[in-house]
Formats: C-alpha cells, structure tokens, sequence
C-alpha cells in the first residue's frame, strides 16, 4: 500500500512538472508574438477607455507603430460573444505594417460598460473615430474592419459617415447596402455558411452594376477614386475561425496597405495563426495542471477513506435502472427544459430582454423543473412507498457526507480553473478575467442558478451510482459520455431541424450551440471533480455554478439583466 501510496506521488510530480513545461512552451511564444514579434516593426500596445456620446465607457487596445509620421489608422470591431482580444492577432498584423490601429470590446462586452443593443454600436466606433480626428492629428486616413457583428457595425458606419472612411473591410457578415462605401473588402470562409460566395458574388454585380464578376478580383473603379471592392473566399475556415485564418487576415492587410499606401507591404510575417496554436498549447498546460492540484487539495480535505453515497443511497430505496434515467432525461426532461425555455423566451420580450444569460438561465431552470416532474411522477413508485419529499431526502442523503469541505473543495477548484486561465489569457487571445462589475454579477448568477444545478447534479450522480464499473477511469469516461448525451441530443436535433430550414429557429439556434459547447465542457471537468470531492453533489454543483457564471459574465455580451 506504502508503494502504491508512493507511486502515485511520483507520477503526480512528474505530471506536474510536465504541465508546468508546457505551459512555457506555450506562454513564453505568446509573449514574444503579442509584444516583440518582429523587431523592424515594433510597437506599443498599451489600453485605452473612450466615452461614447451617450456616455458610455469603451475599453481599447492603442496599438502605436513606431514614429509619429503621417500614416492612416484602423478601427477594430470583433465578433458577438467576442472581445477586442480575439482581434488581437490581425490588429498586430496591421500595426506591423505602420498603421496605428484601435481595437474595441463594444458596449456591453468585455471591459466595456453599457449594455448590448445593436443599434447603439455604431456609436462605439464613432467614438474611435472622434479620437483619431480630435487627439491624433497624425492620422491621415481612416479605415473601418470588423467580424461577424464587428463586420455589420463597420458597414453600417460607413454608410453614416462615408466622408470620414477611406476603406472597410467585412469579415463573415454584410448587410444590403453597400453602394456608398468606399474601398470595401468582403471576406468570408468556405464554410461560413452565413456569407457564401453566391451571397458575395450577388454582392459585388450589385455594387459593380456588372453581371461579370468573380471572387478573388478588383473591379469598376481604383482605390483612389473611393470604388473598388473585392471578394475573397478563404479555402481554411468557417464562421468562428475566420480571424486565426491567416489567408484572409492577410487579404486584409493588403487592402489597407493598397488603400492608403498605394502599394503593397513585404517582408512582414503573419503570426496570427502560430499565436493561437500556441495559446492551445498554453491552456492544455492549464488543463493538465488544474487537473493535478485537484489530486492535491483533495488529498489535503479528504484525508479519510471516500465513501460511495451515490450508491449507498441504492440500497435505502428502489432500484431504478440507469438506463431508465438515461431515456427519461434524454427525451421528456430535455423537452420541458425546452418548452420553459420557449416559454421564457416568449415572457420575456415585455418584460427583460432576451438575452444570453436569460436563454443560459433558462435552460438551467427549465432542466431542473423536467429533473423534478419526471423523477416524482414517473421514476419514483409514487403510489407504493414515495412521495415528493423523498425527492429532497435523497438530494439530503447526497449532501449530507462532509458538506463543509465539499464546498470549500468545489469553490477552491472553481476559482483556481477561472484564474489559471485568465493567467495565460488575457493579455494574448482571449480576454477571461472578469470586471469587478463582472465579479457582481458573477456573484448573483451563482446564487440564482445553485439550487438547480444541485437537482442536475442529483439526477446525475444517480446515473453514475448505478453503473457497474470497478475502474475510477472507465467511469469517468463513460459518465462523461453519458452526461453529453443526456444533455444535448435533443438539442442537437432541434438545432438541425432549424438549420435545415424544416422550423425557423432564429438566432436562439446560436445560443443553443453556445450551450451545447460550455455542456461539453461542464461534463469533462464536474465529473472529475464530483469523483475527487468525497462524492457529495454540494462541490460539484458549486464548481458547476462557478463555471457557468464565469462563462456567462466573460463569453456573453451584457443586455443589462444580471
């Protein structure tokens, strides 16, 4: 026992030096891609805060080449869900190449403060502009670039305010007119389906009044008469990747560079996509290392033998197969959470609005509500020997096994995740680090959503202590598995039918999809954690709840409603 004690110790060292090389191996290239990638082009990165003219506080990136020579400057708009770090990688391809360029978290994403309402977003811009025009009498030009929302947002500006933009370029979105704008660049992957070259190619016969146009070509005027346009379709990328691919970023960097130099730039090296091949490199050090100090701080808290409550709690009452509550939840608890989530959706256009977090909480609620109706009506023998309250003493059975240190354990682990990987984050790719108004409502969400990861919680654990598996591993693979299934096949099929066009789904299929990602990550870390905190839901479900307030709060733009 002695020896065995003594080989896990050593493998749990040399694990945790091997996390800790490779997150320097991912780190240290971030830092020297971010801030020093090529040293005859070198710059300054340094933040920024505007104030919009309805008052609102825009944060930024200032990426300043190095002289103060007449030269033109950028705006940056990134993606919804985004921030101005998932711009990052082409805003140091721009400043690489002498343009001095700003880069926004729009109203109610990331750092910035406001609330999310599409129509207010031009706003966000015209407060960079205003800057560029008022504080940098340096800049000769101006050019707008966005993806996705960021795309739509710098068209839209360029149609208010064509006399103060020389190019813009759309990344993965347009809107239908586009005739006014000048030098427009749009820009898409082969597997956006949102932007397809069809959609492109329309686009240009409409702004080149030709019927013989094709991607990949110039047309109807020259970059000094204000009407040239282009599209491109990258062969590497759909929607969500389209700012690491480095053939459109590079497409990008060229029609600036002929806009407003006349000529086209050399010798400068794309580092976008090798930087955020590096940052998964970073977080898979994270994730390795997160995954030790868990060993650590359970063997810390949990010094005495884990019991098994899931499955003690078997023998105190009936048995239900696990297979029974594999189909129950799969179908008729998901098809609730569904309904409800309808339901909310369609009660909350009067009263809040529907946003992110309000369709994530939704789902939530509605999972919990379908856990409680199909568990007292149709898995417990309610006629025989149940009733609802043995609903709440089986949730008490599996709470009752050292509760205090599961909840430490759960909010130790849920803290020590969100931190490690802001650590490595946000300063390169990806901006994790909440806002102390973040923090507030980080705080809120926790204290909503508990109570029904808990049931989920329940509900799950229920499974897992029915399955006939002696190998920690084979049953850490197996729930992991059994839990995505649970959660998402329904939903997989509702977002088909409505991709498909069979139902209109409008952009909740997004959100849906958005759920489906954090769904999947939530099994792969709670099932872990769940095994190492004595096996009592109280720290799974508060590590669920950490989680997800964390997602909502950094990867969900603000609508003002928690």
């Amino acid at each position: 026992m002695k020896n065995l004690k003594k080989l896990k110790s050593i493998k749990r060292n040399k694990g945790l030096i091997i996390s800790v090389v490779i997150i320097l191996i991912g780190v240290i290239p971030l830092l020297i891609l971010t801030f020093v990638p090529e040293l005859k082009h070198s710059y300054t990165i340094e933040p920024l805060v505007l104030e919009s003219e309805d008052n609102v506080y825009i944060s930024a990136f200032k990426y300043t080449p190095k002289g103060e020579k007449s030269h033109a400057g950028v705006v940056v708009g990134h993606s919804f869900f985004g921030n101005k770090l998932n711009m990052q990688p082409l805003s140091i391809e721009l400043v690489k190449r002498g343009f001095t360029v700003i880069n926004i978290d729009f109203r109610g994403h990331g750092a910035s403060t406001g609330v999310f309402y599409r129509s207010d977003l031009v706003k966000d811009f015209k407060a960079v502009v205003d800057y560029f025009e008022q504080n940098l009498p340096y800049i000769s030009e101006i050019g707008l670039v966005g993806h996705s929302l960021g795309a739509e947002i710098a068209l839209k500006f360029s149609n208010l305010y064509p006399e103060k933009i020389n190019a813009t370029v759309a990344i993965g979105a347009i809107i239908d007119n586009i005739t006014s704008i000048s030098n427009l660049l749009i820009a898409s992957g082969l597997y956006d389906t949102g932007l397809t070259e069809d959609k492109i190619l329309e686009l240009l016969r409409l702004y080149t009044e030709q019927e013989n146009v094709d991607v990949g070509q110039l047309y109807y005027g020259d970059f000094n008469g204000g009407n040239n346009i282009k599209g491109f379709v990258s062969p590497f990328s759909g929607h969500l990747t389209e700012m690491m691919d480095s053939a459109i970023i590079f497409q990008t960097v060229q029609w600036f560079e002929q806009a407003f130099h006349g000529e086209l730039g050399s010798g400068v090296f794309i580092t976008a996509t090798i930087l955020q091949v590096f940052s998964y490199v970073a977080l898979f050090g994270i994730i390795l290392l997160n995954a030790i100090l868990v060993l650590y701080i359970r063997d810390y808290l949990f010094k005495e033998k884990i019991s098994y409550p899931e499955k003690e709690l078997l023998q105190e009452f009936r048995e239900v197969s696990y297979k029974k509550l594999i189909l129950y939840y799969t179908v008729p608890v998901v098809l609730i959470q569904f309904i409800f989530f309808l339901f909310l959706s369609d009660l909350s256009m009067g009263i809040i609005p529907f946003s992110t977090t309000s369709i994530t909480l939704s789902l939530i609620i509605g999972a919990a509500i379908g856990i409680y109706v199909i568990y007292n009506i149709f898995l417990l023998n309610w006629q025989e020997q149940f009733s609802i309250k043995d609903f709440f003493l089986k949730i008490k059975s599996m709470v009752s096994h050292n509760p205090g240190r599961s909840t430490i354990y759960g909010s130790l682990v849920g803290l020590l995740v969100i931190l490690s990987i802001a650590a490595i984050w946000h300063w390169s790719v990806q901006n994790t680090l909440p806002t102390l108004e973040g923090l507030g409502r980080m705080i809120l969400i926790i204290l909503s959503t508990f109570p029904f990861f808990l049931i989920k919680e329940f509900y799950y654990r229920n499974v897992q202590g029915r399955l006939k598996i002696f190998s920690r591993y084979d049953e850490y693979i197996i729930m992991v598995g059994i839990g995505i299934l649970m959660d998402n096949l329904l939903i997989l099929f509702i977002i088909a039918i409505g991709r498909i066009n069979l139902a209109y789904i409008p952009a909740y299929a997004l959100y849906l999809l958005g759920w489906v990602i954090f769904s999947i990550i939530q099994h792969c870390s709670v099932t872990y954690v769940y095994m190492n905190s004595g096996r009592n839901i109280l720290g799974s479900a508060i590590f669920t709840s950490i989680i997800y307030s964390w997602m909502i709060v950094v990867f969900f733009p603000s609508y003002g409603f928690l």
